[in-house]
């Protein structure tokens, strides 16, 4: 069967990434496009006759909501999606009223929008074989931008999976409320958030706490990996590391053995 078409419209160039990212993730969608205004976003569903929008609110001259009651209006318009930072009474109420077919804050982006959209489009299931591998998605929590390309290079080979990466503590809370992680690799010592705040964090969190959690650190004082582990750490290595030694446990993690060995 056809795949599910999509159009994103956000004012945000790293979001628009991000979602299609995600979304090119599962095979029976395809990202027909993208629009960075509810102007621009009208226009091209009369060119790309999507099957879905995802419409943003919060933009620049005129916002989603107005884009959505006009795509509305276009004969046999496509399925409409709200998702925004925004998740408040007001706006659910406006969206409701437009009859739009969902309201998604990006916030629940990762849990929330792949089945509703494929609760809205029931017939497309078939198009994905049981058998096909699923992506799976590794964040890499690091500060220092080489080191997050030594492990990527290390975990490129456990494919299919699809990295994200992070610069801080901060930055990967934020990443993870965009998308999916099947496996977080974290090093401790960074700016902004330390690493064993990020464990507390994911480990209290119910959205979040079953995802492994492997610390790649230069401390290998026994205090910390204690620390680490005791906090909720899956696996904890030390830098400089062995390629090899990190795919052997990332692919351990990822195919559901947790525990440190």
């Amino acid at each position: 069967m056809d795949r599910i078409r999509i159009l994103i419209v956000d004012d945000s160039p790293d979001f628009l990434d991000v979602a299609s990212g995600f979304l090119s993730a599962d095979s029976r969608i395809e990202v027909a496009g993208r629009a960075v205004s509810g102007e621009e976003g009208i226009e091209a569903v009369g060119k790309l006759t999507p099957d879905l929008v995802l419409m943003d609110i919060a933009m620049p001259g005129m916002n989603g909501l107005d884009a959505a009651r006009r795509i509305r209006d276009l004969p046999n318009p496509p399925r409409i999606v709200v998702l925004t930072l925004y998740d408040n009474p007001e706006y659910r109420a406006a969206a409701a009223a437009i009859a739009v077919d969902g309201f998604v804050p990006k916030s629940e982006l990762a849990s929330v929008l792949l089945p509703l959209i494929h609760g809205l489009f029931p017939g497309r299931e078939a198009a994905m074989s049981s058998k096909e591998p699923t992506m799976k998605q590794i964040l890499i929590v690091d500060d220092s931008r080489t080191m997050r390309k030594m492990v990527r290079a290390s975990l490129d080979k456990l494919a299919p999976v699809q990295f994200h990466e992070a610069e801080n503590g901060l930055d990967a809370i934020e990443k993870l409320s965009l998308h999916p992680v099947d496996l977080m690799v974290l090093d401790l010592n960074m700016p902004d958030m330390h690493g064993m705040e990020v464990i507390r964090f994911v480990r209290s969190n119910d959205a979040y706490r079953a995802i492994p959690i492997l610390v790649l650190t230069t401390k290998g004082d026994q205090t910390s990996r204690g620390a680490a582990l005791a906090a909720g750490a899956d696996r904890y290595m030390t830098k400089p590391f062995d390629p090899r030694q990190l795919a052997g446990e990332a692919g351990q993690l990822l195919g559901g053995e947790r525990g440190t060995p």
